[in-house]
């Protein structure tokens, strides 16, 4: 068994502590089943050469019509919804 020294930011840390006791388990448990659910996990669809476009987490579900996006700030995505209502907002 090999050891690894990881650093995770304080609030992911805590949320992780929270996560194994709430599932009856230890941090380790949980990081190597993370670890091993990336590994047995498919290659994506995305080229692997290239880096992987930043999409804001609150695209959620919207995320497939995130990707066709290069914009993500609040002004472009006032206008995106905006066009879909049919209105060009003022800027």
């Amino acid at each position: 068994m090999m050891k690894a020294t990881i650093e995770f930011d304080d609030a992911l840390y805590r949320r992780l502590k929270v996560e194994a006791a709430r599932r009856g388990r230890t941090v380790r448990d949980l990081v190597a089943e993370g670890v091993r659910h990336v590994l047995d996990s498919p290659p994506s669809t995305a080229d692997a050469s290239t880096t992987a476009l930043w999409q804001p987490a609150w695209f959620g579900s919207l995320r497939t019509y995130a990707a066709a996006v290069d914009d993500h700030a609040m002004s472009a995505v006032k206008r995106s919804v905006a066009r879909g209502r049919g209105a060009e907002p003022a800027r």
